[in-house]
């Protein structure tokens, strides 16, 4: 991970010149801020990587996309615009306070583990109980706080408003909870248990 001093949040994004050109030109970005504010003062912060694959544009483009996988029975999407390995890895499991606990640190596979396994078993519950439904997205309601960490937030808990095919409103728990991490959103796992 490389540590940099910056003022400005640099979001990084499939638009943003840095990312389309590479780490190298990301990292002489990075150069740039810190000899223009002359390295004083400045917090230091990590630069992570370009940041999280297959991401919603807002937490209603996200819900969006996971109504029409879920009609579609589209499993490969619905596994897509969810935390994959490598996000997990690099991203949100360095930031959480278990993985700062000295018995925990070489227990990483562990809790991969039991995170996928529960959230591939509630996937497949989705899938039977919602797939195949036309739901039209109506909002996003998150029922629990959100909590922040240096690079990401959770927003936790979140509910899925929609209008089912006879255009009755309903309030849907289809997963848990949402990384957003620089204008970016991702479902945390599916389960909801």
């Amino acid at each position: 991970m490389v540590f940099v001093k910056k003022q400005i949040k640099i979001h990084r994004t499939p638009t943003n010149p840095c990312l389309r050109a590479g780490v190298g030109l990301g990292l002489l970005c990075a150069l740039l801020v810190l000899l223009s504010t002359g390295c004083a003062g400045v917090a230091t912060v990590p630069v992570s990587g370009p940041g999280l694959t297959n991401a919603g544009a807002s937490m209603k483009d996200l819900c969006a996309r996971m109504l029409d996988a879920l009609h579609q029975k589209d499993r490969e999407t619905l596994r897509a615009i969810s935390i994959t390995e490598e996000e997990y890895r690099h991203i949100i499991w360095p930031q959480l306070p278990i993985s700062k606990i000295k018995q925990w640190q070489s227990r990483y596979d562990f809790v991969w583990g039991q995170h996928m396994m529960k959230s591939g078993s509630c996937l497949e519950d989705l899938l039977v109980g919602y797939g195949g439904k036309h739901y039209s997205l109506v909002d996003v309601r998150i029922v629990e706080d959100v909590t922040d960490y240096e690079d990401y937030r959770v927003h936790r808990d979140a509910r899925v408003i929609v209008t089912d095919d006879t255009g009755r409103k309903r309030e849907l728990n289809l997963f848990g909870s949402i990384v957003e991490m620089h204008g970016q959103y991702k479902i945390m796992s599916y389960n909801i248990h």
